[in-house]
């Protein structure tokens, strides 16, 4: 669904000291060699901006646009710098220098191939990804490439337990880079994986150490791919009140009825349905594609085969795994 004439946006999320500015710095460096000119969008949650400077001082004199977002995070005091932030860099503005907590490190009027979007550690992507989905002047210039989070491999578990910002952030994920791997014994990082899936069982999981993996997986396109999602019908909820309930059906779905009913959802839950992905086989032929974030759903014919089973994910907070069952029975044609 991604538009070849826009610029492509990767949002990267993570909990504090997973590892995302590292993870900037590789990708800065990979596109210096191919010449290619990447944007950063940094936001920090303080007033006193570092990890722009860091990548600054990494870059030396490279044309890189670089612009920092301090003093909130980009789901909530900030999110209309975010906004000004990539319009400016799209080319649709000129004036987004003069907005409160916004500031150009670096700044190159030639066009960018790419912007990358470091997410303060406690944001939760959702609003960002609402922006750049759903902000017409947005999606003019730019499109949603990716959503990659990055886990403390020695940590995830407990913050997962704990913080409702670190199971959004996971949530909200197409891929999922458990970081430090080299910090934690075989069975925590097990663990960790286990975790993530739980509650997110979607989601492209690779471990790294110091965020060393494979730049094209991060850059690529988003997927409904949901080969990952549990085989059993339900979910199991998590501790931080996040669940998944994969949906699964040998019948096909009515396109007309799924969108009503995910629009229903979406209505009725609110930003605690943080999540719908699947691909299903639609009555009369062929393959539909679903992604829905927040309040945002798109649903769209996929070229190919339909299918052999139609198969949902649904993410959020405080599921009624029957209920999505009733609805999921409800749309089959």
């Amino acid at each position: 669904m991604d538009d070849p004439g826009t610029i492509p946006v990767t949002l990267l999320a993570g909990f504090l000291g997973s590892g995302k500015t590292t993870l900037v710095r590789r990708m800065l460096a990979a596109a210096a060699e191919r010449g290619e000119r990447v944007a950063v969008v940094v936001n920090e949650f303080g007033a006193l901006g570092i990890d722009g400077d860091l990548i600054v001082r990494e870059e030396g004199d490279g044309a890189t646009s670089i612009v920092e977002l301090a003093g909130g995070c980009i789901c909530c005091e900030i999110q209309d710098d975010l906004r000004a932030a990539l319009l400016d860099l799209g080319r649709a503005l000129d004036r987004a220098s003069g907005r409160r907590g916004l500031r150009w490190l670096r700044r190159d009027t030639r066009p960018v191939r790419r912007v990358l979007v470091e997410a303060s550690g406690a944001a939760s992507p959702g609003a960002a990804v609402q922006t750049l989905l759903a902000d017409p002047e947005v999606v003019a210039r730019m499109h949603l490439s990716g959503v990659v989070t990055l886990a403390h491999a020695a940590l995830a578990e407990a913050q997962l337990a704990s913080t409702a910002e670190a199971g959004r952030q996971i949530a909200h994920a197409d891929r999922v880079l458990l970081n430090h791997c080299d910090r934690a014994d075989e069975a925590t990082v097990t663990a960790a994986e286990s975790a993530i899936l739980r509650v997110n069982p979607t989601a492209d999981v690779r471990r790294a150490v110091q965020a060393e993996v494979d730049l094209d997986w991060v850059a690529a396109p988003r997927s409904a791919d949901v080969s990952g999602a549990a085989e059993a019908t339900g979910g199991e909820p998590h501790s931080a009140g996040l669940a998944a309930v994969s949906l699964e059906s040998d019948a096909a779905v009515d396109p007309d009825a799924l969108r009503i009913w995910l629009e229903f959802l979406s209505e009725r839950r609110g930003a605690s349905l943080m999540r719908v992905k699947g691909i299903v086989r639609a009555a009369g032929g062929g393959a539909l594609e679903v992604q829905a974030i927040d309040r945002w759903l798109e649903i769209g014919r996929l070229a190919g085969d339909p299918p052999d089973r139609s198969r949902l994910v649904v993410i959020g907070a405080g599921l009624d795994a029957s209920e999505l069952e009733r609805g999921w029975r409800a749309v089959q044609a």
